[in-house]
């Protein structure tokens, strides 16, 4: 293990925005990846970034929020997000990275076709790269979510595939096996690559909240690219309202 891969407890609840106590209370319960030796407990980031992305579905909305708004003040703090920063998921997703029939009827033609649908907006500098990166995640673990919906991403940031973080939106003809943990067929998916790991996992928190309570179902029903556009903004704005998904007062 590198050392600058090495966490400690404290380190580890600074860098999520948790309490040490609660932490640790996912460590003992076999909850969050780590080691102990001798009453101390020792983290890797990598595999912390990896519980993250296979298990945030799994926390409460009051955990999610609290992930989302820790990292909003990171990159606030390193002016990677400036302020204000209204809809920020809204303001990442152009009208050309919206695709409501995408004709894909396999997981592996909806990677590549979701690529396509990114590629429209001019941000992805290699395709192929990219593709390539979304199969090895896919490989991993499904990055389909019980309800019908799939927030596809690399497992790394990607700054050589993208000039800039990625977030494009796409509706299959059909519903498609993606591999859900619920058995559920996939028809809504978003693509989401970050240059950053922390606008990755600020996206990933914030995208979770808007599709809580009935927010897959809208976007399943949104009937044009405006429409997609207009529910995002919606539910992004009921959130920083504090009226959405439990954000810390």
């Amino acid at each position: 293990m590198k050392k600058h891969d090495e966490l400690t407890l404290a380190e580890v609840a600074a860098y999520l925005g948790w309490t040490p106590r609660f932490v640790e209370r996912l460590a003992v319960g076999g909850k969050l990846p780590g080691r102990e030796a001798d009453g101390i407990w020792r983290f890797k980031r990598s595999d912390l970034v990896d519980w993250l992305d296979q298990k945030i579905q799994t926390l409460d909305l009051a955990q999610v929020a609290e992930l989302e708004h820790h990292f909003e003040s990171e990159l606030e703090k390193d002016g990677l997000l400036p302020r204000p920063h209204p809809a920020p998921l809204a303001t990442r997703l152009h009208p050309a990275g919206i695709d409501l029939a995408l004709p894909a009827a396999r997981k592996t033609e909806v990677l590549k076709a979701l690529v396509a649908v990114a590629a429209r907006t001019g941000a992805v500098a290699d395709p192929g790269l990219l593709a390539g990166s979304l199969a090895e995640r896919e490989a991993l673990c499904s990055t389909a979510l019980p309800g019908g919906v799939a927030i596809v991403h690399p497992r790394r940031p990607l700054p050589a595939a993208i000039r800039g973080t990625i977030l494009a939106f796409a509706r299959t003809l059909e519903p498609v096996d993606f591999g859900a943990a619920d058995g559920e067929r996939t028809q809504v998916f978003f693509l989401l690559a970050a240059l950053d790991e922390r606008e990755h996992l600020h996206a990933l928190a914030r995208l979770m909240r808007v599709l809580r309570d009935g927010g897959v179902a809208a976007m399943a029903r949104a009937p044009d690219a405006d429409a997609v556009l207009s529910i995002l903004r919606q539910r992004e704005h009921e959130i920083d309202a504090g009226t959405r998904g439990g954000r810390p007062a």
